[in-house]
This record gives C-alpha cells, structure tokens and sequence, in this order.
C-alpha cells in the first residue's frame, strides 16, 4: 500500500499542462518553512483547525484513550492518540481531520484517470509530490511503472535525498524531474533542513549529466536562509548546464498546517515575497546562459 497525503486534481503547476498531483507520505528533510508539514511522517496525523472549532468537548468525550483535552483550547496528547478516527466522526464543524490514507497503485491511478480528457487536450499529466515520493521507493516504483505503461506524462518533485541507485532505477520511468536545490553551503543545509549536499548534488549533478533535458531546478528563496546566496545557486547550476532553474518566492501558505499540527511555525515574522523582488535574477541568468523563471 501507499501511504498518501492528498491528491490534487486539476493542478496547473509542477508540470506542463493540466495535471493531478499526488502528495505522499514520508520525507528524510525537515525544513522549517515547509508547506506540507502533514507528510512529513508516514503514519496519519490528526490535525486540528483551531478557527473552526466551538469546544463543544465532543471529541474529547468520545476519545477511548483520553487523549484529548480542553486547557481552555484544544489539547492532543500525541502519544496517547492512536488516529483511531472516532473524534474526527462526532465533530460538527469539522474542525478535526486525519492526513494519510493507504491506497493501492490501482486505486491512485482509478483516480488520476478520471480527468484523462484534460492530461490529453493539454499536454498534462501526473506530478508525484510530497514529502519526498521516493521516501516510499519500491512502492512509489511500481506506481511510476503503471503510470507510464498506461501513457501519463509522469513529473516527479523531489528532494534528491536518496541513493543514487534508487534514482537511476527511477529516472527511466520519470519524464520531468522537478529538483529542489536549496543551498550551496553543505553545513548550513544540513543546520537547517537535514539534507546531506553531497548525496543531493551527487543526484542532480547525476540527472544533468545523462538526461540534463529531463530537469528543472528548483529554489525555495528564504528569508535567512538562502535569499543571500541565490547568485551561487543560479551560477552552480548554469555551470553544471542546467537548462532552467526556478525561484520559488517564499510563501507563509502552510503556516495553518503548522498550527493544526500543534507546531510552531517559525517563520512566521516574515512576509510573503513577491515575485518582483527576484526579478534581477533573470538576467542575471541570462547572463551566464541559463533561464531563470521567476515562480514555478
């Protein structure tokens, strides 16, 4: 089975096209300013949305193991919850939800071919997200060898952290590699997210190598983090022959997931940037002969 986080139909980015992307469970980074939090683990997670909830106490009356509690707002002890679901059934509001499900190849792909019509007339397809897909490698496997024996266009976000070997028995099955590359400081990249550089850039050093037409690269600009350095990246890439590096503005858009988790989202001080304070950077790009594409 594989474990599945969402799926989003009639999604116009990561990929060309219209396409379906399927969020998976399981992520080996850990990055602060994440949007999908909720994957980062494989099991189920309950997740409460504070704005909807009217503390009615239904939830924690129903709880078998006691796991919830009212101090005066929403309390979840985490390790008592066992995700049993019951809480999530006597809330009106629907202020509670559980993320992750098990689904089968089969069930995925009865449900990316509801909108055939629409991969078809535009050129779209299928973008498998997360978390990191291949975190689920031998299952997500099977999946991509479905996908592209059925005729999808198959699109892969990722966060290059896995073995090369893993990769290589992907990539004949992966048509468009969306691959994150976030910093060029090895140490800062492991302080902040806990992606090893080497095995990244081992990765992405290795897909330009052989399918370098197969691959954009993609940057999260962050506040103190990388906002500093994107000439670095850019100029990393454009000397490895990347065809096209995208930055991607930063966005507070997860912030709720966050809150829901009963986490703290630690960006919360900065604003949302907009695309116009990267604009440099595109010539800059062109510059050294590569496109720089502001959003992706």
């Amino acid at each position: 089975m594989i474990k599945v986080s969402n799926i989003e139909r009639f999604a116009t980015h990561d990929g060309p096209g219209i396409r379906t992307t399927v969020f998976l469970k399981g992520c080996p980074l850990h990055c602060p300013w994440c949007a999908n939090p909720e994957t980062w683990r494989l099991e189920p997670v309950l997740m409460h949305d504070e704005k909807k909830c009217v503390r009615c106490h239904s939830c924690q009356t129903v709880c078998p193991e006691g796991a919830i509690d009212f101090n005066p707002a929403f309390v979840l002890y985490s390790k008592k919850c066992t995700i049993c679901g019951r809480c999530v059934e006597v809330c009106i509001p629907e202020a509670l939800s559980v993320n992750g499900k098990d689904m089968t190849a089969e069930e995925i792909i009865s449900e990316i071919s509801k909108d055939d019509d629409y991969y078809r007339n535009s050129n779209g397809g299928v973008t498998l997200s997360g978390g990191e897909p291949l975190f689920q490698y031998e299952r997500v496997l099977d999946l991509l060898k479905n996908l592209k024996e059925k005729g999808y266009h198959t699109a892969l976000e990722t966060t290059g952290m896995y073995s090369s070997e893993k990769l290589k028995q992907a990539e004949k099955y992966v048509d468009l590699f969306l691959f994150d590359f976030k910093h060029v400081d090895a140490g800062k990249l492991k302080e902040v997210t806990g992606g090893d550089f080497e095995v990244i850039t081992g990765n992405l050093e290795y897909l330009l190598k052989t399918c370098q037409e197969k691959v954009i690269v993609r940057t999260p600009v962050i506040p103190d983090f990388n906002s500093d350095v994107i000439k670095e990246i850019i100029n990393w890439a454009a000397e490895r022959k990347a065809p096209e590096i995208n930055l991607l503005p930063y966005h507070s858009l997860g912030k709720n997931k966050w809150n829901d988790l009963g986490r703290t989202y630690s960006y919360e001080k900065y604003p949302m940037m907009d695309k116009s304070e990267l604009s440099e950077y595109a010539v800059f790009g062109e510059s050294l002969g590569i496109k720089v594409r502001i959003g992706g």
